[in-house]
């Protein structure tokens, strides 16, 4: 998996497998879905067996573990570009095998965003008490009918970050309850289908995250060839949460 990410709210990327299925409209267009087909997988869907990953690959987060160790820092670590941690498809054993990892990890900040919330307790380790300390939860945020749902799901779980990324946003949102939520990510749609991100959306967004004391990132605008930049209003903001 990636040492370096072009992902702007991380600093790696980790998939313990490869493999996923659609679960709403933010699937439409799935980038991972298509990397898979392009490298020759057929790992998507229901019915499809998820590709299991090589012990190389598993033995890069100790890697990252050691260097920020060394360091005296913390990584981010995106946890997965190329599948759903929650999925009730995942391979046998492998989940429990990625908390093994995660507790071996102190140093790494491991981000686990899924669109499946209504699996996220169903699939916390027995000794997750109040949450690991190296753990941040999210969920996807792409419109009101599936998004919004899964923001009352993500406020009920115990994690030290709970987090939204709110993209690709196919829709306004609406009014938001930010409560519990930690730090909202924003972004459009890339690749050649994309579908348009409005100005206004995003703002009533940003309104509402200032209003609320939640930290706001604006990750890209998207579009078909991905050149839309992350300026917004005028700058670009990339806030953090706050971690105490």
């Amino acid at each position: 998996m990636a040492e370096e990410t072009e992902i702007a709210w991380t600093d790696s990327t980790f998939n313990p497998w490869w493999g996923c299925s659609k679960v709403g409209a933010g699937c439409d267009h799935c980038y991972a879905e298509s990397l898979d087909k392009r490298t020759g997988g057929d790992h998507w869907g229901p019915d499809k067996t998820p590709r299991t990953m090589s012990g190389d690959n598993w033995r890069k987060p100790r890697r990252w573990q050691k260097q920020a160790e060394a360091n005296g820092e913390r990584r981010r670590v995106f946890c997965g570009s190329m599948c759903d941690w929650a999925d009730t498809n995942a391979p046998d054993g492998e989940r429990d095998r990625l908390w093994n990892l995660i507790r071996e990890t102190p140093s790494l900040d491991w981000q686990l965003l899924t669109k499946r919330a209504s699996r996220i307790s169903d699939c916390l380790p027995e000794d997750w008490g109040a949450g690991y300390p190296n753990v941040w939860i999210g969920v996807t945020v792409e419109n009101r009918k599936h998004g919004l749902p899964r923001i009352e799901r993500l406020r009920g779980v115990q994690a030290r970050v709970r987090f939204l990324s709110v993209e690709p946003l196919l829709e306004d949102l609406g009014p938001l309850n930010l409560g519990g939520i930690h730090w909202v990510i924003v972004g459009g749609e890339s690749g050649p289908l994309a579908r348009p991100m409005r100005p206004e959306w995003v703002a009533n967004i940003r309104a509402q995250c200032e209003a609320q004391g939640v930290p706001f990132f604006f990750k890209q605008w998207g579009g078909r060839r991905d050149k839309g930049g992350c300026v917004v209003f005028g700058d670009e903001i990339k806030q953090w949460p706050r971690i105490t």
